[in-house]
């Protein structure tokens, strides 16, 4: 075994990302299919933000696509495929010495099928009504079992997806929500559905959960805020005895915990109102990592400046450019919340939404428990000092990262 020293420093299990839309340059939305678009994403794209991403504490990602067309979903969802095969047969192989990166999750597709006046910074040209419920959301995500000619290795499949989120209001929505989270028949694979960039009622989201919805995408933003008689989907973190005499539990939700996206007042409400379910994610997009400028999110254009992210000629917010240890070190900031309460929103609470902090069926070391520190649970870790800054970083028990200008190891 080997023993390491850590200092008195923090060591906790690796930080998980269920929504990152690309970063360094990478957009995870690039498919090539608009004219005078960037190079189009390829798998060692995907491998130059895992690897980049541990830099931050990350050490597993859903890679996320903002609405796109159905050509880019067909191409994007089996590259995203590819790369994690690669990734995981390259682990495999590698000797002691490889740095990995961060592993690559299955995918987080948000959108297209959101509530128009609530599409955000999503084209609109690419917003959808699943009205035929099931049915749509595999002809836009290409999902069909018909291969019309094609390689069935070359489409898109269930059990490549991770997280769907929609407005459950839509036409046929709970009809889809229903069918994404009942395990299929043949892989026992089952997508989480949360609900997000809509203008849902707190019946809506009722109905959303007993349909089998599970989280609240980014809360408060792209949703109908909280008011004293129309509550919304935010009114749902406080309804724990009512949605528990309805055999329901409180989703799960996510927060942009940048400083920008939420008034941290509004954060500590939330966490106060449901610790439990809250999970932090930076929805960070291309620009991340690079610095002020113009930068792509899909066939859009966005601004940055600082650690604002908007579209171009226009002040609405798209996505951010902040890493995940910078989102916790101000949610901790803004919830006076403990330390441990702190790390645990940036990796037990993802993975328990995931499924992935208890063993899996499969024997592989990919299937081991994340999020946790047991034993048993994949080596996952992140080594921080008291002021949450990032030292070390651990994937699958392999350092894959040491911070040079923090002094304890060097």
């Amino acid at each position: 075994d080997n023993v390491v020293d850590c200092h008195g420093q923090i060591i906790s299990p690796g930080f998980i990302d269920i929504q990152l839309n690309g970063a360094y340059g990478v957009d995870f939305s690039n498919a090539g299919v608009i004219s005078n678009t960037n190079k189009a994403l390829s798998v060692q794209d995907i491998f130059l933000v895992a690897q980049r991403l541990v830099e931050t504490g990350v050490t597993s990602f859903c890679p996320t696509m903002v609405s796109s067309s159905r050509e880019t979903y067909r191409r994007i969802i089996p590259l995203a495929r590819e790369a994690r095969k690669q990734q995981q047969r390259q682990q495999k192989l590698s000797n002691g010495m490889h740095k990995r990166g961060a592993s690559i999750l299955g995918m987080h597709l948000e959108g297209p099928f959101f509530a128009p006046s609530k599409r955000g910074a999503h084209d609109d040209q690419h917003i959808d009504t699943p009205v035929k419920g099931i049915v749509s959301v595999n002809q836009v995500y290409g999902l069909s079992t018909d291969s019309n000619g094609h390689d069935e290795h070359e489409l898109p499949r269930l059990q490549d997806i991770d997280i769907v989120t929609l407005a459950p209001e839509l036409d046929g929505a709970c009809a889809a929500i229903l069918a994404l989270t009942t395990p299929d028949n043949k892989t026992s694979h089952s997508v989480v559905v949360s609900c997000g960039h809509t203008e849902a009622t707190y019946e809506d989201g009722i109905e959303a959960l007993s349909s089998g919805s599970t989280l609240l995408t980014h809360l408060y933003n792209a949703m109908n805020p909280f008011h004293h008689r129309m509550p919304g989907l935010v009114g749902l973190l406080s309804s724990e005895a009512k949605l528990g005499k309805m055999g329901l539990k409180r989703p799960f939700y996510s927060m942009i915990v940048d400083g920008i996206h939420i008034h941290e007042s509004a954060v500590s409400m939330a966490y106060q109102s449901h610790p439990h379910g809250c999970i932090l994610v930076t929805d960070a997009m291309t620009a991340m990592g690079l610095g002020d400028g113009t930068h792509s999110l899909g066939n859009m254009s966005v601004d940055i400046k600082g650690d604002r992210a908007t579209l171009s000629g226009t002040d609405i917010l798209a996505g951010s450019v902040v890493s995940m240890d910078t989102c916790v070190r101000r949610f901790q900031q803004f919830t006076g919340c403990s330390l441990g309460e702190a790390l645990l929103c940036a990796t037990l609470h993802p993975a328990m939404l995931l499924k992935r902090h208890v063993k899996r069926n499969s024997a592989t070391v990919d299937d081991a428990p994340i999020g946790v520190l047991e034993i048993g649970a994949k080596a996952d870790l992140v080594l921080l000092n008291d002021d949450l800054e990032v030292l070390r970083t651990w994937v699958g028990g392999r350092l894959s990262f040491v911070e040079k200008g923090r002094g304890i190891f060097n």
